[in-house]
């Protein structure tokens, strides 16, 4: 008679069996990656990228890992928005204490172009379906309030496709035309989003909230409060949109471009900007 014996492999074997097949699956390159609940996330993509080690991504979701809490006594999601080897989009998404364990890949600039972007710009084709929408009716109606010149609402939908950029992890210095569809984008469409377009006296450049370990940034976040020129807000984690610092004191440091002279100014936490 044969015996044959049963191999019994421990859980934290299959366990880590497990997480090396998954992160082989899921090779992806970061494109931005957000933290807190609907309606009150932050950005981490800085923070998620610098975890990187050896082309890996491991670490468990909690707020002192991402940097803050967006949203107290609410159970939290982390998101991230990555490319795989083939061009396509995926979101991976983790609850709260979940432990996070992919595989993350470099040189996007070297995969094959995004499915569905069209065009040569490396930016189109990188929002999801439901914000290129959203991002091309700002667009077309930014064109033509444009033409018309309707400085207010030109403004408005600048702020609104600033919040997009943010979001992505766009730079700011990327021509909306180069995001835009091709079926919408205009050659020529320009100029600049941080340019000052000759509507707006104030450019906010960079604006970060928190502490010097645990901050986010705010910069699209103040842009979109700018208003003829002016800026005026109560700094506090509810304008500011989320507490990176739990029970520490926090400051809005603000750098910014007043009539093309470049300025800056910390505010405390509690404590009202007004520009100028």
């Amino acid at each position: 008679m044969r015996i044959i014996k049963k191999i019994v492999v421990p859980p934290a074997i299959w366990a880590l069996m497990l997480a090396m097949t998954v992160s082989a699956a899921q090779a992806v390159t970061i494109m931005c990656a957000d933290y807190g609940v609907e309606g009150n996330r932050i950005d981490v993509t800085t923070r998620v990228l610098s975890m990187v080690q050896n082309g890996y991504l491991n670490f468990r979701v909690t707020n002192y890992d991402l940097g803050g809490d967006p949203a107290p006594g609410q159970i939290k999601e982390f998101r991230i928005r990555g490319r795989d080897r083939s061009g396509y989009i995926q979101d991976y998404n983790f609850h709260e204490k979940d432990t996070v364990n992919l595989e993350v890949s470099g040189g996007a600039q070297n995969f094959p172009p995004l499915r569905g972007g069209g065009g040569s710009s490396q930016w189109q084709g990188r929002l999801s379906p439901d914000d290129q929408d959203r991002f091309d009716n700002y667009y077309t109606r930014w064109l033509t309030y444009r033409s018309e010149n309707n400085q207010g609402e030109v403004q408005s939908m600048r702020n609104r496709m600033l919040e997009v950029y943010n979001h992505y992890d766009i730079p700011t210095s990327v021509p909306f035309n180069q995001v835009a569809s091709p079926n919408v984008a205009q050659p020529e469409a320009g100029p600049y989003p941080s340019s000052n377009n000759g509507y707006n006296d104030l450019q906010i450049l960079q604006g970060t909230y928190g502490t010097p370990s645990h901050s986010i940034n705010v910069t699209a976040r103040l842009q979109a409060m700018v208003s003829n020129g002016n800026l005026s807000v109560h700094v506090n984690n509810d304008s500011m949109g989320g507490d990176p610092a739990p029970g520490k004191h926090k400051d809005l440091v603000l750098v910014y471009s007043y009539r093309s002279e470049r300025r800056n100014v910390t505010v405390p936490e509690s404590e009202d900007l007004r520009i100028p």
